[in-house]
């Protein structure tokens, strides 16, 4: 009994130490816990002065920006400027200062205090706007390596370093131009921009355009960047008036404010959370007493029959098929912490299947499931289902597509078969109609018509017959060469081009906003039993599709097909107007005949004294000018021979040599030269040549020689020394 007794007394013992010994680091864990309210008070007060430091800094850091406003060169030598990058940071460490006392709880609960934090915040947002804007303009004016300043540096110097200089007025008014420049980059007053302006007014009015001169067009550059300037520097005003730096200065005095305000109200609520926090430990300690005595007394109960009651009740609902949400306490006991985890784990894995399931109804094939495990039956038979949705979701979209690619190919041959026929007699209003409605139909933006005319068979051409939304510079070229350029390539091949990368200059869409390049370009051979008839040009803003490409090329044999049909209606046509014309013909020119005869006398009575006329004329012009006759490639078929006397070169010597080899003179004809002249059908200029040791100046009028069928056969120059 002794014995026995002597062991209880011994657990006893143990049991009141081990009790001993949890009462111990429960209060040590209170004293803790209560502590780090206080710890957390001494990090926000330590930070607020870090916070406090980081202030200063910005109001040190834009006395220094104030104090190089004047030196925009220095400030902004480099594309990385260190004084900004350390302002940046500064904002940034700010910003994270504001996240931190934002996150700390007892100050996030306070709505005044969160408030106090926002308009903190957003009085530093206003700050870093306010200094971004300034560094934006100061890097939008530059300096002399970068910038409007350096353009504007740049467009004085082209002018003053002209080939031709201007009179002696106009190069006085650029000097004084350069100097004012001088002046405006070392004082900045706007009143020296305004003064660059209006002598850049007056240099226009005295400036002549010549070759080698001043430019207009730099001239009415460096005005626009002189006015830029202007505004740039209107737009950052002064830290005492207006503009950007009045901005940030007044942005910067109201940040040092808020702060101060907000720093006050931390303070203050630290004050309060550490009052209160005291007494609440000492609160917690009493409960803690009370509740270990209470804890002893209902252990057993808590501990066993507690856990068993709500292990069972969360069992129950799960039988009925529902998935509670709430956490089952199991207590201490082995066995029911087991259970509850096994019990947690299947109810995660049914929400997963009931979360798949949902996704499947809704349509969001691509929800992905995790097996509970090996044996997880439910899973790989959602996982089966699954698969199964998706191969018939993927075979019905591929139904889809192929029934809206054969309802559009079908709907567009249903419609342009209407066109063909209601256009079939006459081909121009037969390309007009078919180019513009193949346009909208393929939702592209503009396209043309070039049909095939191989009446001359040494050098056929494609003539451009049809054309939509085209812009002005596409017309000039209404004829393109057999095998030449995108047009001719297609026609030569005889098979479509579809072009993603448009080459530079080759076609542009034009709006009331401007010009941009087509994303795709789609030219169709049109063919008849594989005889050219044409080629079709569309260009679109978007990536023509497989189908789109496929309907058009079927259209456009149509179209050959109805073109060939209309050519043969029209000769037929032709021939027997033709034969109603002739027989009326025939009686008439008997009658013609006869005047013919009489009119005959009196025109070669005419004609001799006009060629004597002519020729008295042309010897004139022949002593009085220098005429060079060019061929269309610019080189010289013929001169006359005071050419010859004045050049000082035989006739011989200057035949087959270009302009520039036997005139050496300022002007150089190149390929765009004659196509302008020929295109102008009249082109005046003056040039300067040497003739041995003299220089003498030109004046030249180069025209046209054209056959009777209006093509241009060779140049003209009629020139005479100045």
């Amino acid at each position: 009994m002794e014995k026995k007794a002597h062991i209880a007394a011994l657990n006893n013992k143990i049991l009141l130490g081990l009790w001993f010994v949890l009462f111990a680091i429960v209060v040590l864990f209170v004293n803790w816990l209560f502590s780090k309210p206080l710890k957390q008070d001494d990090a926000v007060i330590s930070q607020l002065a870090a916070t406090d430091r980081q202030i200063t800094r910005l109001k040190a850091l834009h006395a220094e920006y104030i104090l190089n406003f004047d030196k925009g060169d220095y400030l902004f030598i480099s594309p990385e400027n260190v004084t900004e990058t350390e302002a940046k940071s500064v904002i940034n460490s700010v910003k994270q200062d504001l996240q931190y006392y934002a996150s700390v709880s007892y100050l996030r609960r306070k709505p005044d205090m969160m408030n106090r934090l926002d308009e903190l915040s957003g009085s530093l947002a206003g700050f870093e706007n306010n200094l971004n804007d300034f560094f934006l303009v100061y890097r939008e004016r530059g300096n002399s390596k970068s910038g409007l300043v350096s353009r504007w540096r740049e467009l004085s110097n082209r002018m003053l370093n002209v080939t031709n200089p201007p009179s002696s007025d106009a190069l006085n008014k650029l000097n004084l131009i350069r100097r004012s420049e001088s002046d405006y980059l070392l004082a900045r007053d706007p009143l020296v921009l305004e003064n660059i302006s209006m002598l850049c007014e007056e240099l226009r009015g005295e400036i002549m355009p010549e070759e080698g001169g001043i430019d207009l067009a730099d001239l009415d550059a460096y005005i626009s960047l002189t006015g830029s300037l202007l505004a740039l520097d209107k737009r950052i005003g002064s830290a005492e008036t207006n503009g950007i730096l009045a901005n940030l200065t007044r942005s910067l005095k109201e940040l040092p404010v808020v702060f101060e305000n907000t720093q006050n109200l931390i303070r203050e609520s630290g004050t309060k959370i550490r009052f209160w926090w005291t007494i609440a430990r000492l609160l917690v300690l009493v409960l803690i007493i009370a509740g270990c005595i209470y804890f002893v007394l209902g252990i057993v109960g808590r501990q066993v029959f507690l856990p068993l009651k709500r292990l069972g009740g969360f069992a129950q609902k799960l039988a009925q098929g529902e998935l509670p949400e709430e956490k089952v306490m199991p207590g201490k006991v082995p066995e029911m912490i087991v259970l509850q985890k096994n019990l947690g784990k299947h109810v995660l894995g049914l929400h997963d299947k009931v979360d798949f399931t949902r996704s499947m109804n809704e349509k969001r094939n691509d929800a992905r499931l995790t097996l509970a495990g090996e044996n997880d039956v439910l899973g790989k038979e959602l996982l089966v289902l699954q698969q199964q949705i998706l191969e018939t979701a993927e075979l019905q979209l591929k139904n889809e597509e192929e029934n809206l690619r054969r309802r559009y190919i079908n709907e567009g041959l249903a419609k342009f078969g209407d066109i063909l026929r209601s256009k079939s007699n006459d081909i121009h209003a037969l390309g007009d109609a078919f180019i513009r409605e193949i346009v909208k139909y393929l939702n592209a933006i503009q396209g043309g018509f070039f049909l095939f005319d191989d009446t001359e068979k040494s050098a056929p051409v494609l003539n451009l017959v049809s054309a939509f939304a085209y812009n002005r510079k596409k017309y000039l070229q209404t004829s393109i060469a057999y095998g030449e350029g995108l047009v001719g390539t297609c026609a030569r091949e005889k098979q479509f081009i579809n072009l993603t990368e448009i080459p530079p200059g080759y076609i542009s869409i034009t709006s009331g906003l401007g010009d941009t390049l087509p994303d795709n370009l789609l030219l169709i051979p049109v063919l008849q039993e594989n005889e050219l008839i044409g080629v079709l040009e569309i260009a679109s803003l978007h990536k023509y599709k497989e189908h789109e490409i496929e309907f058009a090329q079927e259209v456009a044999h149509s179209l050959g097909s109805t073109i060939v049909n209309t050519r043969n209606n029209q000769r037929t046509s032709d021939l027997l107007t033709k034969s109603q014309q002739q027989a009326l013909e025939m009686a008439e020119q008997e009658e013609e005949m006869r005047q013919n005869m009489e009119e005959l006398k009196a025109t070669q009575e005419e004609s001799s004294r006009r060629e004597e006329e002519f020729k008295g004329i042309a010897d004139a012009i022949e002593r009085a000018l220098f005429i060079v006759e060019y061929d269309l490639d610019g080189r010289i078929r013929h001169v006359n021979e005071r050419l010859c006397i004045f050049t000082g070169y035989t006739y011989e010597e200057v035949i087959g040599h270009t302009h520039q080899e036997i005139f050496e003179g300022s002007l150089a004809p190149d390929k765009q030269f004659w196509e302008d002249v020929q295109l102008n059908t009249n082109y005046l200029c003056t040039e300067q040549i040497k003739i041995g040791q003299s220089t003498i100046r030109l004046k030249e009028h180069f025209t046209i020689v054209q056959n009777k069928d209006g093509i241009t056969v060779k140049y003209i120059n009629f020139a005479t020394d100045d």
